[in-house]
C-alpha cells in the first residue's frame, strides 16, 4: 500500500485515508487478515468495507466474497468491489440479519474466515 497522504491545515495534520481505496479499514486490513485463503463479509450495499476488503483480498492473493442485499441495480461500491476480484453474493429479501445468516452458512460449509 503507498505511503499514506498527509496535509497541514492550521498546524494540523491530516492522514488522508479517504484517497485510500476502502479507507482506513483497508490500512488495517492487512494486520489482522491471517493465513485464511478466503474471507468473507456481510455488508450493508453501500458500505466502504466490501471495497477494503476486495482490494486487500486482491492484494494479498486472497478471494474476497462478499454477502449483500439483492437490489434491481448493484450499487456502486458493490460494482467497485467486483470489479476489485470479490466475489459477490447478493441475498434476496437482504435484512442483514438474512445477510449475516447466509455468510455464516458459507463460512461453514466453505472453510472461509468470516
Amino acid at each position: 500500500m503507498a505511503n499514506p497522504v498527509l496535509e497541514e491545515r492550521n498546524g494540523i495534520t491530516i492522514v488522508r485515508d479517504d484517497l485510500v481505496p476502502g479507507g482506513t479499514k483497508a490500512r488495517v486490513l492487512p494486520s489482522i487478515m491471517g493465513a485464511a485463503k478466503e474471507y468473507v463479509y456481510a455488508s450493508p450495499v453501500s458500505g466502504y468495507a466490501q471495497l477494503a476488503l476486495a482490494t486487500v483480498a486482491r492484494d494479498l492473493g486472497k478471494q474476497a466474497t462478499i454477502f449483500c442485499a439483492a437490489r434491481k441495480e448493484r450499487h456502486r461500491l458493490t460494482i467497485e468491489a467486483a470489479a476489485r476480484g470479490a466475489r459477490i453474493v447478493e441475498v434476496p429479501v437482504g435484512y442483514m440479519t438474512v445477510v449475516r445468516k447466509r455468510a455464516l452458512e458459507y463460512c461453514r460449509l466453505h472453510g472461509a474466515q468470516l
